[in-house]
């Protein structure tokens, strides 16, 4: 999970790993950016979603439950709700608790849920929001490596995610086949869920993270 990985980057446990950008943010004295790699959306991001009883902008004094998994979307929530929104939330609280007012799920959780969710009348896009926001690309996870780690090293796996992202880019009809029935969604629109991601970061993105740098920073959410 994008948590647990940038938990393992911090404690000296990965020397390479697609990187939540909150993390790599925090450990940018021990870790460095691997190439143009990441994966970020311009507009929806299709499975970073908040489930809530009431539309965002009435969420102030709402109990917001937040996956476990996450560590970027839990500060990009934030800066939605209190930033854009100007929401005051009563609580924030890690875990899969129905019972709060709102529930943030990301990846296949949120793929999932979304094929059952009865409990929640309201679903944001969080990916979305930000779009509406800031008219930027949002920035999830950046592959990154640590800075110690030899540059032979560096460039073999470089190379190797280049013809990696390549490769799967001319499958992503079959990887949706395969992926279908677990998740419950039609083939066609993983596919197209899949095919929405930006996977090799150019200006926009960078112009996305530099201002997610810098809000975070304002308000000391690192």
């Amino acid at each position: 999970m994008p948590r647990q990985l940038g938990e393992q980057a911090a404690t000296g446990g990965v020397d390479a790993g697609l990187l939540p950008l909150a993390d790599f943010l925090r450990l940018q004295d021990r870790f460095e950016r691997l190439g143009p790699f990441g994966i970020a959306v311009r507009g929806r991001a299709r499975s970073v979603l908040l489930f809530s009883r009431r539309p965002i902008r009435q969420l102030d004094g709402a109990a917001i439950a937040v996956t476990e998994e996450t560590s970027t979307s839990a500060i990009l929530l934030r800066l939605l709700l209190e930033q854009r929104y100007h929401v005051a939330p009563a609580a924030y609280r890690r875990g899969r608790d129905t019972d709060a007012d709102a529930l943030l799920l990301i990846g296949d959780d949120a793929l999932r849920y979304q094929q059952t969710n009865t409990a929640y009348p309201y679903e944001t896009d969080i990916g979305f929001e930000w779009w509406l926001w800031q008219h930027l690309p949002f920035v999830f996870a950046v592959w990154a490596i640590r800075k110690d780690v030899g540059a032979s090293e560096k460039k073999q796996l470089e190379l190797a995610l280049s013809g990696a992202l390549g490769g799967n880019q001319r499958q992503l009809e079959a990887i949706a086949r395969d992926a279908s029935t677990g998740l419950g969604i039609p083939a066609d629109a993983l596919q197209a869920y899949l095919a929405g991601f930006v996977y090799r970061l150019s200006q926009p993105e960078e112009d996305g993270i530099k201002r997610f740098q810098e809000l975070v920073n304002e308000h000391h959410l690192l």
